[in-house]
């Protein structure tokens, strides 16, 4: 398991997570060059590069693991795209410094083609596809023929497909997902997840058939640290998926029917075996 410290909150936070620079010698960047090499050993036989970042429940790091491992492995030379799949509260754009428009949304509706959609990042090998327009029926899409075909052009594209998705006990994007990716690599929390979501979570994952390659325990804070036993305290005041809703500002400018209209062809795919890999434990 490997261990990402906790940080302070700042007023105009995004590019700023990107801590992952080329000769950097940071404590923080190496925990990500940590995971980094476990995620090359893990894929040494080219089975498991397509990879799904989860978590239990929102506020984990999923999006800054997301992006710091994807330009951590840029600087290995391996040619990487970071998927937004987070369609409620996409952030990947944030992060790499790039805009929303002109993604998975108009892609899906035909009205962009695939290379039109990728965004060159400024970070060594690393691009990105934004989510676009709003997406209001997120299964709708990720069902889709057109879907399995965009995850399947990319994979044969990229030499790493990062998939940035939905919280497991918020969202059941990961059902749909898992379907197309080949692991998932999930966070936990330090101080803030509880035993029961990542028990709960993890249940989840496995019934549907989700490989699970690995955890990676963030935001960890080592002067809390006293024989640190739990993952925090109780489930969140408000039901999981109340509590997950877009809190940004996107204008609106496709319906869901003329979406649905365009991904009239659909198909749920087979479970796949399970077996778990644990990532840089730490003594």
């Amino acid at each position: 398991m490997l261990f990402f410290k906790k940080r302070k909150k700042r007023l105009n936070e995004g590019e700023d997570r990107i801590v992952v620079k080329e000769n950097s010698m940071s404590s923080k960047a190496d925990g990500y060059n940590r995971l980094k090499d476990n995620i090359l050993y893990i894929n040494a036989d080219g089975k498991n590069k397509v990879i799904q970042i989860e978590s239990s429940v929102s506020h984990e790091g999923k999006t800054t693991v997301a992006c710091n491992l994807a330009v951590s492995l840029g600087l290995t030379d391996k040619k990487v795209v970071v998927v937004d799949l987070d369609f409620r509260k996409p952030r990947v754009q944030q992060r790499l410094g790039l805009t929303i428009d002109n993604g998975i949304s108009e892609y899906m509706l035909g009205e962009q083609t695939l290379e039109q959609i990728i965004k060159t990042s400024k970070y060594k090998n690393v691009d990105v596809v934004t989510r676009g327009a709003k997406i209001y029926n997120s299964s709708l899409v990720l069902v889709s023929e057109k879907f399995k075909k965009f995850i399947g052009e990319l994979r044969d594209r990229y030499d790493y497909v990062i998939l940035d998705c939905a919280p497991v006990l918020q969202v059941s994007d990961y059902i749909h997902i898992s379907q197309v990716s080949d692991g998932v690599l999930f966070l936990v929390a330090y101080g803030s997840t509880t035993r029961n979501q990542v028990s709960d979570a993890v249940k989840e994952l496995k019934k549907n058939g989700a490989n699970l390659l690995g955890t990676v325990f963030s935001m960890y804070d080592r002067k809390k640290d006293r024989g640190y036993d739990y993952y925090g305290k109780g489930y969140y005041g408000k039901s999981y998926y109340q509590a997950y809703i877009e809190d940004e500002e996107v204008k609106e400018t496709k319906s869901n029917e003329k979406l649905e209209q365009a991904l009239s062809e659909v198909n749920t795919g087979a479970d796949d075996d399970t077996h778990d890999v644990e990532i840089g434990k730490e003594e």
